[in-house]
């Protein structure tokens, strides 16, 4: 970049120096907490055309076994149900499902044969088409939920488990079914989106197509041997509304009251005091970061440096900020400093430590590369072990995974230099 096009971008890089710095000091928008959940399912179901094979005893019968005798079509019919599960902080969420469905039998089109065949080789509509076929599940899901830290979360997964499907009060003019039951392996697969209507309620929209392998059911009052085998499939369109029963956020402390009135007493005018030092603290939004009133063994948190994900690898926003350390430092050419690297509890103690340490010398040759002499610098990582918050939370994992900035030594003598660019 050349010298003018630089001087052209410098009101907008301290505008985004000062944003950072802003942005850093917000909380995070509560979302669902993790931990044990449970939810109530209602919806619509789409069973699909199923076609109906004759199977016989021994395949002794009028037609050979697997013969196509008839398909079923069905109305849009309901589901209801109950889940219990758990959210991970990983975004994986182990769940169990008990649902229920209902379809209406809404036509019956049985095959023909022999000279029929020829005359009706589409088969006939039969009559007084009546009862309903129903479903149970029991399913073990897994879902993943996507953008784990956003109030609306997409999800996808699947399941397996078994099915039972019957027949209840089903059959046609001149044909009543029996009702006989099967129970198959069954899978599913879904998706949906999830929406945090608080930190412990949850709605979510689902999608589920549910399988099962092919049942067998006896449908004939006289024929107690000859079965009937087809497949059950359908396409599911729920609402589910879950409880969430992890931890909330604790509430804000009350405002403390106003102090009553105190009489004024003139006093005598005495000579002003003298203004004291600058404070050694992070910088309010909109202001500059200064290290001007930092003496030995203060500590400045910077918590608009964070990193990508698992990684010890500097976001631009940190970039910005470390800038404005970088500034500091060289405009106090007397201080030595150390630079700490702090984690959450999240993994194990080694693994924390060699991240946290990862993370420390990233800020101290990013320091360097500005133009800070790396002798006046050191990195260490403490891991875990110094937390300054409740690491069961989201809120105080957040404020646990954090880089800080303390003071170690102090010449006296200052001396400012010019940041390299």
């Amino acid at each position: 970049m050349g010298k003018h096009q630089g001087r052209k971008q410098m009101g907008f890089g301290t505008w985004h120096r000062a944003a950072v710095v802003a942005v850093a000091g917000l909380p995070i928008a509560a979302s669902a907490a993790d931990g044990t959940y449970l939810g109530l399912v209602g919806g619509a179901n789409f069973l699909k055309d199923q076609n109906f094979t004759i199977i016989y005893p021994n395949n002794d019968g009028p037609l050979l076994g697997g013969t196509a005798i008839g398909k079923v079509n069905f109305d849009t019919g309901w589901a209801g149900g109950l889940v219990v599960g758990h959210a991970f902080s990983n975004g994986l969420r182990p769940e169990l499902e008990l649902m229920y469905r209902s379809d209406d039998l809404k036509r019956i089109r049985l095959a023909t044969f022999g000279l029929n065949a020829v005359l009706q080789p589409d088969g006939v509509d039969a009559t007084g088409v009546r009862g309903s076929q129903d479903a149970q599940t029991a399913m073990a899901n897994l879902w993943f939920d996507l953008f784990k830290s956003s109030r609306i979360r997409p999800y996808i997964g699947g399941g397996i488990g078994a099915l039972r499907v019957e027949f209840n009060d089903a059959g046609y003019d001149g044909q009543a079914f029996r009702n006989d039951s099967d129970v198959k392996f069954a899978y599913q697969g879904g998706a949906g989106i999830g929406i945090d209507l608080s930190p412990n309620w949850t709605l979510s929209l689902d999608y589920r197509y549910v399988e099962a392998q092919r049942s067998k059911l006896n449908l004939v009052d006289d024929q107690p041997e000859t079965r009937v085998k087809f497949r059950y499939r359908a396409d599911t369109a729920l609402l589910t509304l879950r409880y969430g029963f992890g931890s909330t956020p604790a509430p804000a402390e009350p405002a403390p009251e106003p102090a009553p009135p105190v009489d004024v007493v003139e006093a005598p005018v005495a000579e002003p005091a003298p203004a004291p030092a600058p404070a050694c603290d992070a910088p309010a939004a909109g202001q500059s970061f200064s290290l001007d009133g930092c003496k030995v063994g203060d500590k400045v948190v910077l918590r608009g440096v964070t990193f990508e994900f698992d990684k010890a690898r500097l976001t631009p926003d940190a970039r910005v900020l470390l800038d404005m350390v970088s500034d500091a430092l060289l405009a106090r050419t007397d201080i030595q400093v150390e630079l700490a690297g702090h984690t959450d509890s999240k993994g194990s103690d080694a693994y924390n430590q060699k991240l946290s340490e990862r993370r420390a010398l990233a800020v101290k040759e990013y320091l360097a590369g500005r133009g800070v002499e790396a002798s006046r610098m050191t990195a260490v990582g403490y891991g875990e072990t110094q937390p300054v918050a409740d690491n069961g939370t989201d809120e105080g994992r957040e404020y646990n995974r954090r880089t800080e900035l303390k003071v170690t030594a102090s010449s006296g003598n200052v001396e400012s230099v010019q940041a390299r660019p």
